[in-house]
């Protein structure tokens, strides 16, 4: 069996990367605070492939045990990979340091770091007695490697995940059987996190109107592309021999 866990698995590239993952005959475990419609809706494609777990990753003690809960899904034994896709991210605050709500910094870091290092975590240290080839993606953004006014906090967030999957790698290296570990920029893909961007403040984010134009001219990529391009990477050879790569560059 090849295990796949995905958080943001309700909609979006988490849904899409679920549906790819589905298509190709693996089994999935999607974390979402709600599974909604179109989660619950693959299931019942695919009901015995798909299971979803509730948690909201802005709360710590909930991001903590979503992985753990579903892990004890799984016949774990049985596992020839086990593979955790930490999705989950918000592109909020989009404001300039001066003029961040404390509550949307606040649930960036928990989303965009927090979680996906207390997910790693997790994974770890219930697998590391294991056989199984586990691996870890992070889906990051090209905002990690370039500053922009008004993203600030997206930009230090998603820079914080690259460098954290670099460390991990190399904490990795010289064990046994070494997880492996990815941070991967997507691409600008057509989800609800370009709508908050093009619905966002200009004077806070000077460069909403270049992503405006991405939509208006048709330049996003579809969740259901991206998703594939991301899948087949993934389960490629190529996964793992670097640490933050750019599906663009694939």
């Amino acid at each position: 069996m090849h295990a796949f866990i995905v958080t943001g698995a309700s909609r979006g590239l988490g849904f899409a990367i679920c549906e790819a993952l589905l298509n190709d005959g693996y089994f999935v475990v999607g974390i979402a605070r709600n599974a909604g419609p179109a989660l619950e809706g693959l299931a019942g494609r695919h009901p015995e492939r798909l299971l979803a777990v509730n948690a909201d990753l802005s709360d710590a003690a909930q991001a903590n045990a979503a992985v753990h809960t579903a892990l004890q899904q799984l016949p774990l034994p049985e596992c020839a990979t086990i593979t955790l896709i930490n999705n989950a991210g918000v592109v909020t605050p989009i404001a300039q340091a001066g003029h961040y709500p404390t509550d949307q910094l606040v649930q960036a870091i928990a989303i965009n770091v927090t979680a996906p290092m207390l997910a790693t975590n997790a994974l770890l240290s219930a697998t590391d007695h294991l056989p199984a080839r586990r691996r870890i993606l992070n889906i990051s953004s090209g905002a990690a490697a370039k500053a922009y006014p008004g993203w600030s906090v997206y930009c230090a967030t998603k820079a914080g995940l690259d460098h954290f999957s670099r460390c991990v790698a190399l904490e990795q290296q010289d064990k046994a059987n070494p997880a492996q570990i990815v941070a991967l920029y997507p691409g600008v893909v057509d989800t609800d996190m370009q709508g908050n961007i093009r619905g966002s403040d200009e004077v806070q984010f000077p460069q909403k109107g270049r992503f405006d134009a991405y939509k208006a001219e048709g330049a996003l990529a579809s969740p259901a592309a991206a998703a594939r391009q991301i899948v087949d990477y993934l389960v490629s050879p190529a996964f793992g021999q670097l640490q933050v790569v750019d599906i663009r560059e694939l």
